[in-house]
């Protein structure tokens, strides 16, 4: 005979294994977000069933794009779990809406890679080529060949030497500019050499140029080290000595297409803060987008200032079309905006960085 407690515990025993069943059935079940990250799989590619990640064709993603890509302000969470922190998710969808915005305003401009701006001439070669240098650059996360390009530019070694050893140095194994003294007076020192491998476009300038550099020798440190800060021992490279502004100045800012770096060196431009060393390679380079003739005069406007050289070298040039159209491209790039400040320079709203680069020595 089944008895009152008997029942009760029937009754109890059913209604816990339903909650167990309803919360491991949520756990496998897509949310709200993953739901809407596969039917913009179903549009754009084919979803990953192992991990949900999508495969876009890098032919029709642009075209799919343009019909189906929300405005900034109403971008769904894509890639956020319900259990996400509110600043993690905030973080995430910046990185969502800034790709998104970014493909939309591609789509919105250019309905195929021939419709870019034309790019400007080639400069002429006024001087003596003795390395090319070709970097690599992505535009955002997307490693395709629609998001990346190359620039190949060629470096004047027989006119200013020592310019362009600092210039290959930053390109390649980078500088370490760090006092001995501070090596010797503290038993822990962290520190790495800083160079554009851990660099990016710094700050686009419509009709003037691209700057390059590295924004925080620390977080770059962090970063190539797979950790959160760099950490209290961490001491970051000074300015590279002696200073070059008594080297030669091979051509003027005449033009696009040139390279460009502060006149005493890279670590020396005037942007640069100079109480902050973290920062001080933050504008490392400039490649001009057109002529930059201030760029020519002393940095200084005091009585003396006719007697001082240029704020800026020339030391090199970008040697073929191809790369004087993914300038182009990467200046008409839209750029952060920051509120209350008017202009159209900045930040790239997606982040160009440098994935690779190779030097050759022309013989």
């Amino acid at each position: 005979r089944i008895t009152m407690k008997t029942l009760l515990f029937a009754v109890l025993a059913l209604t816990t294994c339903v909650k167990s069943t309803a919360a491991f059935v949520a756990t496998i079940r897509p949310s709200k977000q993953q739901h809407q990250l596969f039917a913009f799989a179903s549009k754009t590619g084919e979803a990953d069933g192992n991990n949900g990640s999508v495969s876009h064709s890098a032919n029709k993603r642009r075209h799919v794009l343009h019909s189906i890509v929300a405005p900034a302000a109403s971008v769904p969470l894509l890639f956020i779990n319900e259990r996400s922190s509110a600043k993690a998710a905030l973080e995430e969808c910046d990185v969502l809406c800034r790709q998104q915005r970014y493909d939309k305003y591609m789509d919105s401009q250019y309905e195929e890679v021939k419709d870019l701006p034309p790019a400007q001439p080639i400069p002429a070669v006024t001087n003596r080529i003795t390395y090319v240098v070709q970097m690599i650059i992505d535009i955002g996360a997307k490693r395709d060949n629609y998001n990346a390009g190359y620039i190949r530019f060629g470096l004047y070694g027989d006119d200013s030497p020592l310019s362009v050893k600092q210039m290959l140095f930053f390109l390649t194994k980078g500088i370490t500019s760090m006092d001995q003294e501070t090596l010797e007076d503290r038993l822990e020192v962290d520190y790495m050499p800083v160079s554009m491998g851990n660099g990016s476009v710094q700050t686009i300038s419509p009709g003037k140029g691209i700057v390059f550099g590295v924004p925080s020798q620390s977080k770059a440190y962090a970063e190539n080290k797979g950790m959160r800060t760099a950490g209290a021992n961490f001491v970051p490279q000074n300015r590279p000595l002696p200073t070059l502004e008594g080297e030669k100045f091979p051509r003027p800012h005449s033009c696009a297409g040139l390279i460009s770096i502060p006149a005493k060196g890279i670590g020396y431009d005037n942007n640069s803060d100079s109480s902050n060393l973290d920062e001080i390679y933050s504008s490392a380079f400039t490649i001009t987008d057109a002529p930059l003739p201030d760029l020519d005069k002393p940095s200084t406007t005091t009585k003396s200032a006719q007697q001082q050289p240029p704020s800026h070298r020339v030391i090199g040039q970008i040697i073929d079309d191809e790369s004087m159209q993914f300038l182009e491209r990467l200046a008409t790039l839209p750029v952060q905006k920051k509120l209350g400040k008017g202009g159209t320079s900045g930040p790239p709203l997606l982040k160009v960085r440098v994935r690779d680069v190779d030097v050759q020595k022309v013989k």
